[in-house]
C-alpha cells in the first residue's frame, strides 16, 4: 500500500509539471486560433485549436508519466537513500529531468541535424525548462515520499499560522 500512495503521489507531481505549459501552450493557441478566426482564415484556425489542444494533452501526458516515474523510483529506493533530503532530491532530480533531456536532445538531432544547427536561445529556454522539471522534482521529493517537508509535517513552530495554533492550545489548557 505503501508503494501504491508513493506512485499516486508522484502522478499528482506530473499533473503539476505537465499543467503549465500545457495551459500556456493551449492559452496561446487558443488566441491565435481566435486572431485567424476573426480575419477570416477559418481553416488556420481550425488547425491552430487542433495543435492546441494536442500540445496541451500531450504535456499532460508526458507530466504524468514523469511524475508517475518519479513517484515509482522513490517509492523502490532504500530507506537509508531517503532519509537524506540531498539525495533524495538528486534521485526525483534524474528521475524527471534525464528522460527529458534525452528526448530533447533526440528530437533535436533527427533528420541529420545537430544541436550546433539551432540557435543558442532555443537551447537556453529548453535546458531552462528541463531544470525546472527536475528542481520542481527534487523540491517535492520529501512529499512524494511521505518524508514531508520541515514546514508541512515536522510541526514548524516558527511560521504564524503554527504560532496562533499553538497559542490557542496553550489558552484552551489554561481554562
Amino acid at each position: 500500500m505503501r508503494a501504491r500512495t508513493v506512485i499516486g503521489r508522484g502522478a499528482r507531481l506530473g499533473v503539476l509539471i505537465g499543467a503549465w505549459p500545457a495551459g500556456a501552450v493551449g492559452v496561446l493557441c487558443l488566441v491565435a486560433a481566435f486572431v485567424f478566426l476573426t480575419g477570416g482564415l477559418y481553416g488556420t484556425a481550425w488547425a491552430l485549436t487542433t495543435a492546441g489542444v494536442y500540445a496541451a494533452l500531450g504535456s499532460m501526458a508526458v507530466g504524468v508519466a514523469l511524475g508517475t516515474a518519479t513517484g515509482l523510483a522513490l517509492a523502490i529506493a532504500p530507506r537509508g537513500l531517503l532519509v537524506r533530503a540531498p539525495l533524495r532530491g538528486l534521485l526525483a532530480a534524474l528521475t524527471a529531468g534525464l528522460p527529458v533531456a534525452v528526448l530533447h536532445i533526440a528530437f533535436l538531432t533527427g533528420d541529420g541535424y545537430t544541436l550546433a544547427s539551432y540557435p543558442l536561445s532555443t537551447h537556453f529556454v529548453d535546458w531552462a525548462i528541463i531544470l525546472t522539471i527536475a528542481l520542481v522534482a527534487a523540491a517535492r521529493s520529501g512529499e512524494i515520499a511521505g518524508y514531508g517537508t520541515d514546514a508541512t509535517t515536522s510541526g514548524a513552530t516558527d511560521d504564524a499560522g503554527s504560532a496562533e495554533t499553538e497559542a490557542e492550545t496553550e489558552r484552551g489548557a489554561a481554562h
